[in-house]
């Protein structure tokens, strides 16, 4: 291969070679900015959980208490044994649990979402400490309270008043703003999980329910290995039974299934689109300029050039420009990524994973996670775009070079 006169011939045929890159670059943008949109969406389903330190969610659905005369109801019905969840803590690809207990708390002029957490726990609601506003956050062994922004300010609670729950008094000691953060944790009223659990536990109606020991929760937090999501919400239903709620990045999914479904569909059609239009203009302007150059070429055979020397010539043109277009394609799509990033989406909660009531006031009302769509290129993204623009450079080259594998500098240069 000549490099001299592999560069002189690119910059002679500019057009051709500017056609060239230019098409395939749209090719590979297209192709990039699609797989990476529709990555971002997937990625978009996971945040609402990753929020809270979490992977999966999990409860156990039941009756309604025979007795509603009273004044503490638990959300998910029915209990989940403190022996069950060393069991689930054990399982395969679990990294973490988090345990909360979720009651609905009413009286004759208000009704509380009350969450008991577990303070230090990094896994599940605890992580809400960075949204603390006002005073600080719960700490450990004490019987204190902390209110969420918007039904503080409704009920004009501060940090210092004291709140009376379940026949128990808290003092308020912080304000935390949940609005931005995640909102299948979202409560008016965080407690120390020990609290919640006493109150669960001398509750009448959560006792009509599913008998409810001190230790036990209704609610858990997960963290685990992205690859074994899947056969760990297997495990848990098989463990809990056909009562058991799990929340995964999937059940986002489904509530966005036509979204997700048509980007599935754009971006496989997109990708097609991409490579087929990428392949044809590479091809289509590298044959059109060896249409062009069969004088030159058969000059170059007649004055000593091997046919393996020009096949070799050309292989090298097409690679360079199909390179060149794979490198531009993808600052573009990189450049698009960015604008991208600045969109947002509406993340729609699943309602086994909202804590409101359906028989509030809005508790019927869809709850939705706003956020910016996460849009990046991965590195085997941009590896895989580069390599497919090498692999169509030799493709338009291997199959230019047995045409020119025909081209006889006697016949060519009798026509001339």
């Amino acid at each position: 291969m000549n490099v001299s006169y592999l560069k002189g011939e690119l910059l002679h045929q500019k057009r051709r070679t500017l056609a060239s890159i230019v098409g395939l670059s749209i090719g590979v943008a297209l192709l990039v900015i699609t797989n990476a949109l529709s990555m971002a969406y997937y990625q978009a389903a996971r945040i609402p959980l990753k929020e809270i330190g979490a992977d999966i969610t999990v409860q156990r659905s039941g009756n309604v208490p025979k007795d509603l005369s009273g004044s503490v109801f638990p959300c998910s019905a029915v209990t989940i044994r403190d022996g069950d969840v060393r069991k689930i803590a054990a399982l395969p690809g679990v990294e973490g649990v988090g345990r909360a207990v979720l009651l609905w708390i009413f009286d004759p002029h208000q009704a509380w979402i009350v969450l008991g957490i577990e303070q230090t726990n990094t896994v599940g609601p605890a992580v809400l400490r960075n949204a603390v506003r006002q005073g600080r956050f719960l700490e450990q062994g004490k019987a204190e309270a902390i209110v969420e922004a918007a039904y503080a300010h409704k009920f004009g609670i501060k940090v210092g008043d004291t709140l009376s729950l379940a026949k128990r008094t808290y003092p308020v000691v912080g304000i935390l703003d949940a609005s931005k953060a995640a909102k299948i944790a979202i409560a008016n009223v965080y407690l120390p999980l020990s609290e919640a659990q006493g109150i669960a536990a001398s509750s009448n109606q959560v006792q009509d329910v599913s008998p409810f020991d001190p230790h036990d929760v209704n609610l858990l937090f997960i963290r685990a290995e992205s690859s074994k999501i899947p056969a760990l919400a297997a495990s848990l239903r098989t463990m809990l039974g056909k009562q058991a709620t799990i929340g995964t990045p999937d059940s986002f999914l489904k509530l966005l299934g036509s979204l997700f479904a048509l980007s599935d569909k754009f971006t496989v059609a997109a990708s097609l689109i991409a490579i087929i239009i990428a392949a044809l203009v590479a091809f289509k302007t590298m044959a059109g300029n060896i249409a062009e150059r069969a004088r030159e070429i058969g000059v170059l055979k007649a004055v000593g050039w091997t046919g393996g020397n020009v096949m070799s010539q050309i292989m090298a043109e097409s690679v360079v420009q199909s390179l060149m277009g794979g490198v531009l394609g993808l600052a573009v799509a990189y450049v698009g990524a960015f604008f991208l990033s600045f969109m947002t989406v509406n993340i729609p909660i699943p309602w086994e994973m909202s804590p409101v009531p359906h028989f509030l006031p809005g508790g019927g009302d869809q709850i939705y996670k706003t956020l910016n769509l996460p849009v990046y290129i991965p590195w085997t993204l941009a590896a895989f775009a580069v390599l497919l623009s090498l692999i169509i450079g030799v493709l338009t080259g291997s199959l230019l070079t047995r045409a020119i594998s025909r081209i006889k500098p006697s016949e060519v240069l009798r026509h001339e």
